[in-house]
């Protein structure tokens, strides 16, 4: 969805900065967006609350709220995939082929 959204609004974004959670990603506030997408979808609690902070310090709060929204948004989506066994249609994944491999999605197993 990044890259269709950043594609839509004729900007340019660094998919391979998001996959290793470093670099300039190519968008306003990049660095802190990225590390507050990191940190939600770790385990450290600390990390998040720090992330939260130096988002809202940059921008504001209302744009925290819907960074977090976006990210409960993309949780809920991939809960929802796993727990109907939805997959890509083969068009999908074909036309997605190198946005998985820039990310690494290919790697990624279920947790079912």
């Amino acid at each position: 969805m990044l890259s269709w959204s950043s594609t839509e609004e004729g900007r340019q974004v660094n998919l391979s900065a998001v996959a290793e959670g470093a670099g300039d990603v190519g968008l306003e506030h990049g660095a802190a967006l990225l590390r507050f997408a990191s940190a939600c979808g770790g385990t450290d609690d600390a990390e998040l609350t720090e992330a939260r902070a130096a988002l809202v310090a940059e921008t504001d709060i209302a744009f925290m709220v819907d960074a977090a929204a976006v990210a409960a948004n993309f949780e809920m989506m991939t809960r929802l995939a796993d727990g109907t066994g939805a997959a890509l249609p083969e068009e999908r994944l074909a036309r997605a082929a190198d946005q998985i491999a820039t990310m690494g999605a290919a790697d990624l197993v279920s947790r079912r």
